[in-house]
């Protein structure tokens, strides 16, 4: 922009300087040159004020555009921060799901762990629990289940019960009522 208006300047004074001249050399009276001469510095003036203008509209164009690509820029800038707020957020709360469900798992492991059957009970319903409000983590929560049927069962020693005892000779099937 600089050597623009320095163009301008020089050009503008070129001309003031060639009117001038050529009105100098024209055949017309003193009052005449003298009116000639107020009309050519009125006409430079006025093209030197219209450049003037002409230059203030570029540089408000040129303001008005690079502020148009700072809001876009912007914009964009506030759009990847949320994106990637949203991005932490859902990162942070699936964290949260899966220590959660960790920390669940642990407890009723050590409860199906325990020697109280009841306690054993507890731990395999949580764990089921856990299993149906968590179907991604279902295999897992399934092993402890498994590794328990897979081991070797070891019934306890049988003690013969004395004949008087009103249970002895008696057989009677294992099964439960499930409720």
């Amino acid at each position: 922009m600089g050597a623009a208006a320095l163009f301008g300047v020089v050009v503008l004074g070129a001309v003031f300087t060639v009117m001038w001249l050529w009105i100098n050399t024209t055949p017309a009276t003193g009052e005449q040159k003298t009116t000639a001469h107020l009309e050519v510095f009125k006409t430079t003036a006025s093209v030197a004020v219209m450049l003037g203008g002409i230059g203030a509209l570029y540089l408000a164009a040129r303001r008005q555009r690079t502020q148009g690509a700072e809001h876009a820029h912007a914009v964009r800038v506030a759009e990847i921060n949320r994106l990637h707020a949203e991005r932490v957020a859902a990162a942070t709360e699936d964290d949260a799901v899966r220590r959660r469900v960790t920390e669940l798992c642990t407890k009723a492991s050590e409860q199906f762990g325990s020697d109280k059957a009841p306690v054993r009970l507890a731990g395999l319903y949580a764990l089921e629990r856990l299993g149906q409000d968590n179907p991604d983590q279902r295999p897992t929560i399934a092993s402890p289940w498994c590794a328990c049927l897979r081991m070797p069962y070891t019934p306890p020693p049988t003690t013969a019960l004395p004949a008087t005892h009103p249970a002895a000779g008696v057989t009677r099937p294992l099964l439960r009522d499930p409720c």
